[in-house]
């Protein structure tokens, strides 16, 4: 959406990085809050629908880039709370974590072009609609959630483990360094890799397929730092390598690396974790921290054209993060309360 938002305000593709900033912002509050003083019951699903709704509306009708800014906050709260509410239930179950992992990239199959083609039909604004019909439409699944959390009624929280912040911090260092790439994906192949908006799109729809078998995979994944090991080695080639076809290849196999990874990190920082459901939210609001910080750093490269730079800068980060997650793959930590 980004370059798209910068055309419709005027303003500059790393200006209108900010708006992805102030959404993520409003995610790290949802997410992080939610897991703190609220419980998964219904008048929260309601909410949080109702939320994303209106402030997709606002978007829609932002004068500037600062009220849209705003809107975009909002709706960040908004997919926090909903990010909570789906990871609460599945941290520590292998098989929910891939059923809830697996939404992301089924949904990625088909928004890229979707969006694409409203977006060059209709103009952005109209885009932010649809987003709004999209974001209400979980309303019609709220008889289904209880109105009282039976499973913990109570509001007892307890300290994440050593072994657990590492893994948080890692999360954290692997979203920051993917996005700060992946967010301005669209317009390095466009705008350095010379394909066309709907290549691109089509692109980002590999992108997802491949990562609905990597999400649902049943069998052993090994460990997770070895994927994001992978994942910063194209988050290295994506932005320096300056090839249609290259590129196109490195964004696919991302889907495929980082969505192997992404359970395989969960299920290692559950099993450190005496009280898993609690460090759901902890865990998608330090990867939203991160895809705030994400943006600003590539963002930064970016504007002066230091696309190499940029892919330093992103695979040293995830190289980092990956070191952690095989520290503690290490099982060096004995500690599991918490």
């Amino acid at each position: 959406m980004l370059r798209p938002i910068a055309n419709e305000f005027g303003v500059s593709l790393g200006t209108s990085g900010w708006v992805s900033t102030a959404q993520l912002a409003g995610f790290v509050i949802g997410s992080w809050t939610a897991g703190r003083h609220l419980r998964p019951v219904r008048k929260v699903f309601v909410t949080l629908a109702l939320l994303g709704f209106f402030a997709n509306l606002c978007a829609a009708a932002a004068p500037n880039l600062v009220v849209l800014g705003t809107a975009r906050f909002a709706g960040g709260i908004s997919l926090g709370l909903a990010a909570w509410f789906a990871w609460q239930d599945a941290f520590g179950n292998a098989d929910k974590t891939s059923d809830v992992a697996v939404v992301g990239p089924l949904v990625g199959v088909f928004l890229p072009p979707a969006l694409t083609v409203i977006i060059d039909s209709l103009g952005v604004r109209v885009m932010f609609i649809v987003l709004a019909v999209i974001a209400l439409s979980p309303i019609l699944f709220a008889a289904q959630v209880d109105a009282k959390d039976r499973l913990r009624p109570h509001r007892t929280r307890h300290s994440a483990t050593r072994a657990s912040r590492i893994m948080l911090l890692a999360l954290g260092l692997v979203t920051m360094g993917g996005s700060s790439v992946f967010v301005y994906a669209a317009a390095i192949g466009t705008d350095y890799s010379g394909l066309e908006p709907i290549a691109v799109s089509l692109a980002f729809s590999a992108n997802a397929l491949v990562a609905v078998p990597a999400a649902r995979w049943r069998g052993r994944r090994g460990p997770a730092g070895m994927w994001y090991l992978a994942t910063a080695v194209l988050a290295f080639v994506l932005p320096a390598v300056h090839m249609a076809p290259i590129f196109v290849v490195a964004l696919i196999s991302w889907g495929f690396v980082f969505f192997m990874g992404m359970p395989a990190a969960f299920a290692l920082l559950a099993s450190h974790s005496l009280f898993p459901e609690e460090r759901a939210g902890d865990a998608q609001a330090v990867m939203a921290l991160g895809r705030v910080f994400g943006p600003l750093i590539g963002g930064a490269f970016i504007a002066t054209g230091a696309t190499t730079l940029m892919g330093i800068a992103a695979s040293s980060i995830m190289c980092c993060a990956a070191g952690l997650m095989l520290y503690v793959d290490r099982d060096r930590f004995t500690d599991r309360r918490g």
